[in-house]
């Protein structure tokens, strides 16, 4: 029975459910399981940050294994040694080039896209495609979804946001072609289902239906048989990760208490009010997008660009946005700082998840490539070049991590994602203003 090979794109079945399945040995061909082990595909992800920085309490100084971590990434200080900084990136696309105001527009929409965004406040926008896209049209005929875009904020759909810029180029980093953003998810529960539900979950009633049951206890037959019939090593993988999706489901029905399950049924769109609970979920998303390899392509917007959102939980009540421009005003740069460690401290327990997840001969952070950053860098100055870009991960040891590297002043961030779609073997000469591949080694 141990000798049963499963499809790769196989996944549980159950009244009316369906749950994908992480990669397993029985999914090899019975000729390359003595064979060398098969070696893990590399993932990619995006998350992107909001209204710039305080470069001088973000940015390092000293280049190579030697940089400091300065007081916005210090939760990041036990992982330096699996994350790099890039500096010397810019985003010129990001900038004005003679279309006056709107550079948290410009920021977001050229952020992947590389591409300089029409100013218009809705009827002819266009930019270009995104690299993640780019990506998802070379992975998507492998996983089950082609990217996963996630959010915090739903942000609005028409009008302008942003000195006569379309929302939709402030509430997007992922566009599938140069008009078309790809709409991010921002409510957990549905971000869930999309990933693991039968394809029906954007309806609420369905939506609701499905989650009254736990997802596992749908396909338990399915899992049981399939658990019976494979060796160990795979099922001791199901157990993990069985583990890890009944998890995320409580969490997400703990999501909804105190509000009545009567109301809560009619609001679809619920999340957590707490910020660092909403991220972390949505990271936790990715995590298993990953593990699962339902998606090897992923963005998250931590905020839409321009966002006001505030802090309360970290002493934060005034809008980032506002905070941004601060005039210099140390109070104001107090308090843009702590939202900058408050961003760096969700990020580093999304590191820290899926560094201590298992894949193939390593963990899962060994085979992504997960860039951290924006497209302004001093959110005062709404500048665009040495933009604040963090890379955690080796891409299957196609990169050496736990360094800081200053390339020469201007290098076009696209120049980064060249490399990155070399990583996942996607064959690309040009994209946007770049000028050839970046080193990562």
């Amino acid at each position: 029975m141990h000798n049963r090979q499963v499809n790769r794109r196989a996944v549980l079945r159950g009244t009316g459910a369906a749950l994908g399945l992480p990669f397993l040995d029985c999914m090899l061909p019975r000729s390359a399981r003595a064979a060398e082990p098969k070696k893990s595909p590399v993932r990619l992800a995006w998350v992107f940050f909001p209204n710039g920085t305080n470069p001088e309490r973000w940015q390092p100084e000293k280049e190579g294994r030697d940089w400091e971590i300065k007081e916005s990434l210090e939760p990041l200080r036990e992982l330096k040694s699996d994350i790099s900084v890039l500096s010397g990136l810019a985003q010129v696309n990001a900038r004005s080039l003679g279309d006056g105001p709107g550079d948290h527009a410009r920021s977001a929409a050229a952020f992947l896209t590389g591409a300089h965004p029409v100013k218009t406040s809705g009827a002819n926008m266009r930019v270009g495609k995104s690299v993640d896209q780019i990506a998802a049209d070379h992975y998507g005929r492998s996983t089950r979804l082609a990217s996963i875009e996630l959010g915090t904020e739903a942000g609005r759909s028409a009008g302008a946001c942003d000195s006569g810029y379309a929302c939709a180029y402030s509430n997007n980093i992922s566009w599938r072609t140069p008009t078309q953003p790809m709409a991010k998810e921002i409510n957990p529960r549905m971000a869930f289902e999309r990933l693991f539900g039968n394809g029906a979950g954007s309806a609420a009633q369905g939506s609701e239906l499905r989650f009254r049951r736990s997802i596992l206890d749908m396909v338990a037959e399915d899992a049981a048989q399939l658990t019976r019939s494979v060796g160990h090593a795979d099922r001791q993988k199901l157990d993990e990760y069985f583990t890890s999706v009944r998890d995320v489901e409580q969490r997400i029905e703990r999501m909804g208490d105190p509000v009545p399950q009567e109301v809560f049924q009619h609001r679809p769109d619920e999340k957590p009010e707490d910020i660092a609970e909403h991220i972390r979920l949505m990271y936790d998303m990715l995590v298993l997008a990953f593990k699962t390899d339902t998606t090897r392509i992923g963005t998250f917007m931590l905020g839409n660009e321009g966002s006001g959102k505030t802090y309360p939980s970290i002493g934060v009540n005034d809008g980032h946005h506002q905070l941004s421009h601060h005039q210099n005003d140390q109070e104001k740069v107090r308090k843009i700082a702590a939202i900058d460690k408050f961003f760096a401290e969700q990020f580093a327990y999304f590191i820290k998840q899926l560094k201590a997840t298992p894949d193939g001969e390593g963990s899962l952070l060994d085979n992504c490539l997960i860039i951290y950053g924006g497209a302004i860098r001093d959110g005062n100055r709404h500048d665009h070049h040495d933009l604040p870009i963090l890379m955690a991960g080796s891409g299957g040891g196609r990169v050496t991590p736990g360094i800081h590297t200053k390339y020469k002043t201007e290098t076009p961030l696209n120049n980064l994602y060249l490399s990155m779609l070399d990583a996942v073997g996607v064959s690309a000469d040009q994209f946007g203003d770049s000028t050839g591949k970046l080193s990562l080694s």
